[in-house]
């Protein structure tokens, strides 16, 4: 009996303290968590900051601390500029944006996992105002112009340091709390200014696409800097479903008859299309067809794979996104078998990297999707195309050639050409002697 009153008792304390938690807890309301262990130990150094720390969950860290000055001195010269139009002093400029940010702790609180560090109201407030207004000040010096002597943009290395921290899913701040201190001081010296726009221009060498970043859905509330730029590779197509089982690599698909192409739709970033078009309008079934597999330019810089890996770790995490950057990966992943694949699609123009090697991008593919599960593949429809395409007969008869000649050793390949010479050697010599 006393073992029971112990099990009761330790299960009483148990729901006591989760009846005791804030009940506006929702996991739809979690944007910026910790990446999980099956997607972070594959590549730690892609989810961890460099050189700055945004938000709580890196905060303490002893590697980032020397760049806490510098966002202090950056948040100094943004109110300053602010006090100069608005011509208010120094202390009001600061309680506006204090008060400000003190009214939305609560909304901005259960943005993140409820395992982050504790920190009481003040000091949470404290550290939205000033990595709020660092991130603020540095893309409008990035714009509008750098003063000679600048910690951050006189070093090449710490610019692309910062770019690439700011870009880490552990490393975000509500994008709302950017947009509240935005109205409260940049636009006040700068009334033509756009949040987004700034956004823009400050990361606009960070596209993984080679085409610029929109904006589709100028409605859309954006969760941070790096969900803002998760929204932007929306596909256009809106039909989803399951990932094909069947994959065909590049090599195989242009040994088919398959041309890639260049896809570049203002609309949609990650628009794909397979198309077979006549050489002769009208005459379709008369002459030969160009079959061509369109995906978009894919321009692939050191900074990608951590891009990459930190926006299919949003979507992974966040239950309310939708699988865009993951499916396009998931795409890419069986374009790409070997550096041939590779080589073929940069012939193409449809990827462009400075990776060094090809092996390099065919490492990234084949292994960034490890671990990530994929709810919904948006190329459904594209790939149910190429697979009719290839399994027509001459199709499918070049791709099983080509599968028989990766899959043949060169000893096997070896003896089949010893036989054939033999063979031709024997009927030239048979012939020879008829003949004779």
């Amino acid at each position: 009996m006393a073992t029971d009153d112990k099990v009761h008792e330790s299960i009483r304390i148990l729901i006591e303290g989760v009846a005791s938690k804030p009940n506006h807890f929702k996991q739809g309301n979690v944007t910026i968590c910790m990446v999980p262990d099956t997607l972070r130990n594959l590549n730690p150094s892609a989810y961890t900051p460099r050189i700055t720390s945004i938000g709580p969950l890196h905060r303490g860290d002893q590697r980032l601390i020397a760049m806490e000055e510098h966002k202090v001195a950056y948040m100094y010269k943004l109110f300053s500029r602010t006090v100069e139009v608005t011509k208010k002093d120094m202390e009001q400029t600061t309680r506006k944006c204090v008060q400000a940010i003190l009214g939305l702790v609560t909304r901005a609180r259960v943005c993140y996992a409820p395992s982050f560090a504790y920190y009481d109201d003040s000091s949470f407030a404290e550290m939205m105002v000033i990595d709020g207004c660092f991130i603020l000040e540095l893309l409008y010096r990035f714009q509008y112009g750098i003063g000679e002597g600048d910690p951050i943009f006189d070093n090449i290395l710490v610019t692309h340091d910062i770019k690439n921290d700011l870009l880490l899913l552990e490393n975000q701040i509500p994008f709302f709390i950017l947009e509240i201190l935005f109205r409260l001081t940049v636009k006040r010296f700068l009334n033509h200014a756009s949040l987004t726009d700034l956004v823009f221009y400050f990361f606009k060498d960070m596209n993984i696409i080679n085409s610029e970043l929109t904006i589709t859905d100028e409605t859309m509330e954006h969760c941070h800097i790096l969900g803002f730029f998760q929204s932007c590779y929306r596909p256009r197509a809106t039909k989803r479903g399951r990932i094909p089982t069947i994959s065909y690599s590049a090599t195989e698909i242009a040994g088919a008859g398959v041309r890639f192409k260049a896809q570049r739709d203002d609309s949609s970033l990650l628009a794909v299309k397979f198309k077979q078009l006549s050489f002769v309008p009208g005459l379709v079934n008369l002459f030969v067809r160009e079959t061509c597999f369109k995906i978009p330019v894919l321009s692939i810089k050191n900074s990608t794979p951590s891009l990459l890996r930190n926006l299919i770790a949003y979507e992974q995490c966040y239950p309310l996104s939708r699988h865009y950057v993951t499916s396009f990966a998931f795409l890419m992943d069986r374009l790409i078998d070997t550096k041939d694949d590779v080589s073929l699609l940069v012939r193409s123009k449809v990827l462009q990297h400075n990776l060094g090697a090809s092996e390099d991008v065919t490492n990234l593919f084949n292994n960034i999707c490890n671990g990530v599960v994929l709810r919904d593949f948006y190329y459904t429809e594209e790939w149910r195309q190429l697979d009719e395409y290839c399994n027509q007969f001459w199709p499918n008869i070049l791709i099983s050639l080509r599968r028989l000649y990766k899959s043949t050793t060169w000893k096997t390949l070896t003896v089949i050409a010893a036989m054939i010479i033999f063979a031709v050697t024997l009927v030239q010599t048979i012939y020879t002697v008829h003949n004779g």
